[in-house]
């Protein structure tokens, strides 16, 4: 490993930190969901690679036990998962540099990676107005690793709550783990609030959610997401103005 591959790591690994706890709980969790299924360590190593989506995973579970029907399951996951088309959006520019390990940052991009990522831009541009493309470069190693670090605590998880799960019974029995990711979000909310750049977005994503909350419970969701990409884009000359 290089040397600008072993900085670009170790500057990543305290940005994953406070995902490293959500994420070896709710792997773990999942992994006991498995378990309980009668499924393998093995498998569970298998859906964490290549679905790795928490909710989506959680619905597998009930999936393979189940026996439901593909086109049942393809409806379910584009419901789901409808708002990483956003996050792919969001994320083409900062992407463009990223080369080979660019289709790794799009296929690895979560709720809570995208929130890290995000912080760790707003933080490397503060005081900035562009950067060169050897920072670019570098700052997408950099969010490779951030993504590439939080996969593998999502895996461990997994696959340690599966093994856990068949060897002590009373391990799957715990309730509350699920708590974890309101107070990971929290954190990474309160984090970003210090940015004042990011302050008007989260307002909007804020009011929106609750105003589509108010409107349809079921699918404020989607609504939501729609409507916070129209307000930022509608606003967006202000936002860059205030920016600059």
């Amino acid at each position: 490993m290089s040397y600008n591959e072993t900085k670009a790591l170790k500057e990543a690994f305290p940005y994953s930190l406070p995902i490293m706890a959500t994420y070896l709980l709710m792997g773990g969790v999942f992994g006991i969901m498995m378990a309980n299924a009668g499924y393998s360590p093995w498998i569970s190593l298998f859906i964490s690679i290549i679905i790795y989506a928490g909710a989506l995973q959680y619905l597998a579970v009930a999936w393979l036990a189940g026996g439901v029907g593909f086109v049942s399951i393809a409806l379910i996951t584009l419901s789901v998962n409808a708002r990483q088309f956003f996050y792919a959006i969001a994320c083409l520019r900062r992407y463009s540099l990223g080369g080979w390990r660019k289709w790794y940052l799009i296929f690895s991009v979560t709720d809570e990676t995208f929130a890290i990522l995000n912080l760790r831009e707003q933080k490397s541009m503060q005081g900035k107005v562009a950067l060169d493309s050897m920072q670019q470069i570098y700052n997408q190693k950099v969010m490779f690793y951030i993504s590439l670090l939080n996969h593998c605590y999502w895996i461990i998880g997994c696959v340690c709550g599966t093994i856990l799960g068949n060897k002590i019974g009373l391990i799957r029995d715990i309730q509350g783990l699920d708590f974890i990711v309101v107070a990971t979000f929290c954190v990474l909310l309160y984090e970003n609030m210090r940015v004042k750049d990011n302050r008007i977005p989260i307002a909007v994503g804020i009011f929106s959610t609750l105003f589509c909350f108010m409107l349809d419970k079921e699918h404020f969701l989607s609504y939501a997401l729609v409507m916070i990409v129209c307000v930022l884009l509608a606003i967006r000359h202000y936002i860059q103005k205030r920016c600059i």
